[in-house]
């Protein structure tokens, strides 16, 4: 259709422009590791995760935390079984934390980026922590649930500003090509 063509040629035309000022502002690829940590295994976790280690070749998933370890374990298995992904799911028995404690475990893991994935009553504790840490983070939507949780965000989202730290929340019609 025209619009596709019209919106296909627009972002060709962007792509190319920024390749060409890229180099000439002092822009370099990424050529450091970025170690990630996954809280919460499910499926929004594990896209999460997939769309984080298909954004940088440089990436590498290190730990993860779960509730159940049965969900945990699938999500590292078909993680581990994509030809594109395989190699860089680093995580072992070691860095794969069951229990409601494992997204303070993942924090402490030396993670680089935390992608906080849980159901969303957790969110504001998790954040908070991650904050604390001083971890750069990634957080599914809601954030939270209710008043008290929404102003620990506001508290936390504060601090990482503070902390110069990256704080990126999911938004989940960006990878949908029906409303692009």
């Amino acid at each position: 259709s025209r619009r596709g063509f019209l919106k296909s040629s627009a972002v060709a035309g962007g792509a190319a422009a920024l390749h060409l000022a890229l180099p000439q502002r002092g822009f370099a690829a990424n050529t450091d590791t970025l170690k990630i940590g996954l809280v919460g295994c499910g499926g929004r976790g594990s896209g999460a995760v997939r769309d984080a280690l298909t954004a940088d070749p440089n990436t590498v998933l290190v730990a993860v935390g779960e509730v159940f370890e049965s969900i945990a374990k699938s999500a590292i298995d078909n993680m581990k079984r994509e030809a594109s992904l395989k190699d860089r799911v680093k995580v072992t028995p070691e860095t794969t934390f069951i229990g409601l404690d494992a997204y303070q475990k993942v924090i402490d893991a030396g993670v680089d980026v935390v992608l906080l994935c849980t159901p969303p009553g957790f969110r504001p504790q998790h954040l908070k922590a991650a904050v604390d840490a001083g971890k750069h983070i990634f957080c599914e939507k809601p954030m939270a649930t209710d008043v008290p949780g929404l102003r620990s965000v506001m508290e936390s989202a504060a601090k990482a500003k503070e902390k110069k730290l990256g704080l990126m929340a999911g938004f989940c019609w960006r990878k949908d090509q029906a409303c692009r």
